[in-house]
């Protein structure tokens, strides 16, 4: 099920059956406001994420997989659009989420360094451009996606994830301030759980973000039909 693949994405252990962690990562709320439990709880919707991640029947799985990463790309665009104002030069000049800096890597593979808001315009081109490929993501009834488009759509998703990280890691106050945070949390965990369901992350990108999965699954209500994450006595 979704939430145990994340936790072995995330490389969670088990000791005496509670979850173990390395002591340097845990995060203090001043560091990281978005832990904070007076945040880490809030969202827009109460249901289980899980029964919006799966697949559902009769449906094609590469059509699934680009009919989400074109609403996960309006969401997270709006969200951004909502924080670009404190998303400046100046205020960000290096592309950083999850403590750790990105750089841009080109069609050509060529890597550069450059600002948040940058990267952000980057991002938005090369998804719109990808997600608007008729080539790349066919539209025409019964053809076939190209062995190109898993790729592709990954790189979509990897994209939208930073961009979330970033809105976390840099502009967290600002989002409280609008109260867009449980808009923010909601988003983020949808967007990861659809990932890690369909491999559209690597383990090494989801463990940035370890801290707050861990948070904010902890938070959400235990879903109705499943017993995927039993509670600790």
């Amino acid at each position: 099920m979704v939430f145990q693949a994340v936790g072995k994405l995330l490389g969670y252990k088990k000791h005496s059956g509670k979850p173990v962690k390395d002591k340097r990562k845990l995060a203090t709320e001043v560091d990281k406001p978005y832990l904070d439990p007076r945040y880490v709880s809030a969202r827009i919707v109460d249901t289980d994420i899980l029964m919006l991640v799966a697949l559902p029947k009769g449906v094609n799985v590469d059509e699934w997989l680009a009919s989400n990463a074109s609403a996960f790309y309006n969401h997270v665009s709006l969200l951004y659009g909502a924080i670009s104002e404190y998303c400046t030069m100046p205020n960000c000049p290096t592309m950083t989420a999850w403590n750790t800096q990105f750089q841009w890597t080109d069609e050509k593979g060529r890597k550069r360094k450059c600002s948040a808001p940058q990267y952000a315009d980057y991002a938005a081109t090369i998804v719109q451009k990808l997600l608007t490929d008729e080539a790349l993501v066919p539209t025409k009834h019964c053809q076939e996606f190209p062995k190109t488009f898993r790729p592709a759509i990954q790189k979509v998703f990897r994209l939208l994830f930073h961009l979330l990280g970033h809105i976390y890691a840099s502009h967290f106050k600002a989002v409280v301030k609008l109260e867009l945070h449980p808009h923010l949390n909601t988003l983020y965990l949808h967007l990861l759980l659809f990932c890690a369901e369909f491999h559209m992350l690597d383990s090494k990108e989801m463990a940035l973000s370890e801290e707050l999965t861990t948070a904010l699954i902890r938070s959400s209500p235990q879903p109705r039909n499943s017993g995927v994450l039993p509670r600790k006595a």
